[in-house]
């Protein structure tokens, strides 16, 4: 028996309280692991969000064969190579995206002649 505020307990008591606590604490560290990585997750979810958005904004704005546009959370930097236009996004946070669109320059410029 041992003495517990003041109070005479049996070991198993203080042995199963212990386990107890045990288990709680392995329980509550897996769970803020998982909220932890879920934040990350939807973190990088976002940004790869702002850098496909910027990419697909610039697609219109890419009218001379390399250049770049700025954004307020990054930097598209993009260039043509063969019928493909190849754009670079640099955000803010140092991350960089690159994504490939089929978007043949001569094309795009009879359209945006014959719109005008």
């Amino acid at each position: 028996m041992f003495t517990l505020l003041r109070r005479q307990v049996k070991a198993g008591i203080l042995l199963y309280a212990l386990l107890m606590a045990a288990i709680f604490a392995l329980l509550l560290q897996f769970y803020l692991g998982r909220v932890v990585a879920s934040e990350r997750q939807h973190q990088a979810q976002i940004k790869s969000a702002q850098a496909y958005l910027m990419a697909e904004m610039s697609k219109d704005l890419a009218d001379e064969e390399s250049g770049q546009c700025q954004f307020d959370k990054g930097t598209v930097s993009y260039h043509y190579k063969d019928k493909l236009l190849v754009e670079t996004v640099m955000l803010d946070s140092k991350e960089e995206f690159q994504y490939t669109f089929y978007l043949p320059k001569k094309e795009k410029q009879a359209l945006e002649k014959e719109s005008h």
